[in-house]
């Protein structure tokens, strides 16, 4: 059996696979970027800090530029332009930032559910390179203290000048069909009960994606996959992947759960997966990810909830 058709299109609508920032030439340095930023009342400034992302009501918490000011510790990164908008983020301690108005502090997953398109676009940047600048904080030559570039952009040892700049680790996550159409599905030991999803896994050294998607899945379901095809990508700043959606022919069907990351596996028609989900017995990722979108394609309609008794 080969891949379907529909399986081969790209996902449409796909939350975060369109920017709508214009995002600053990086390789282009211009050492006085945040300052003039901040100096201009178009430009806005959210806060980080290890407790989320600073909110007001049911969106995100903005200084104007000119107000904010800058503290010793506090590191700044210039996110782009919007809408003749231009966004900075800036790492914060939470506590340094209690009188300013804020009413709380979003994570990034109670975000997506919650923000305007904008905003968790904003979101997901400034989260994705905040845990990069957190996570890199000495020169990987000499271990020495690293400071700010290229406007938050990169970083630089302050004793040899060695250059850093931000990490993505890409992963796969695969929607696997079998020849009668239905859906591998599993629980990961690391999800809530109930919960089951598409297989993913991150990319190894040295491999395609391709090769990723075949390895992935036979090492987590000992399901063979043959034709794989790339359906579209997402950021997922959780701390800093990028998930590479595919679907994949199921070329075998015996399940064998690899019992570290996954505790349970289960091909799903589309009534089994409907009646699994209206009584309740399962849950799927639901929201922005592309995990929900591959199961959603697959599904051909709006996802079913549990039914309330």
């Amino acid at each position: 059996m080969a891949l379907a058709d529909k399986y081969r299109t790209p996902l449409t609508g796909l939350p975060f696979a369109s920017s709508l920032i214009e995002r600053p030439l990086t390789e282009q340095p211009n050492p006085d970027l945040l300052r003039d930023k901040l100096a201009a009342e178009t430009t806005k400034v959210m806060l980080i800090s290890d407790q989320g992302a600073a909110a007001l009501g049911e969106e995100l918490f903005f200084l104007p530029g000119p107000s904010y000011k800058a503290k010793e510790a506090e590191r700044l990164v210039y996110l782009g332009t919007a809408e003749s908008i231009d966004y900075v983020v800036a790492i914060v301690d939470a506590q340094d930032h209690s009188a300013a108005g804020i009413e709380k502090w979003f994570t990034l997953r109670e975000a997506f559910t919650i923000l305007p398109t904008l905003q968790a676009e904003l979101l997901v940047e400034a989260q994705a390179i905040c845990n990069w600048i957190r996570s890199e904080r000495y020169c990987p030559k000499c271990g020495s203290e690293v400071q700010a570039s290229n406007s938050g952009w990169g970083q630089s040892c302050v004793e040899n000048s060695h250059e850093l700049f931000p990490r993505t680790d890409p992963a796969i996550i695969a929607s696997v069909i079998d020849s009668e159409d239905r859906l591998l599905l599993g629980s990961n030991a690391n999800f809530k009960s109930k919960m089951y999803s598409v297989l993913a896994g991150f990319v190894e050294a040295g491999e395609s994606l391709e090769s990723a998607v075949h390895r992935e899945i036979f090492e987590e379901s000992g399901v063979l996959v043959g034709e794989v095809a790339y359906r579209g990508s997402q950021p997922w700043p959780l701390p800093r992947s990028l998930m590479l959606g595919f679907a994949a022919e199921a070329t075998s069907i015996e399940l064998i759960p690899d019992g570290a990351e996954i505790n349970d596996l289960r091909w799903f028609s589309r009534a089994e997966l409907r009646l699994a989900l209206e009584a309740g017995t399962i849950d799927i990722p639901r929201g922005v990810s592309i995990a929900h979108a591959l199961i959603r394609s697959w599904y051909g309609k709006p996802l079913p909830e549990a039914q309330s008794k």
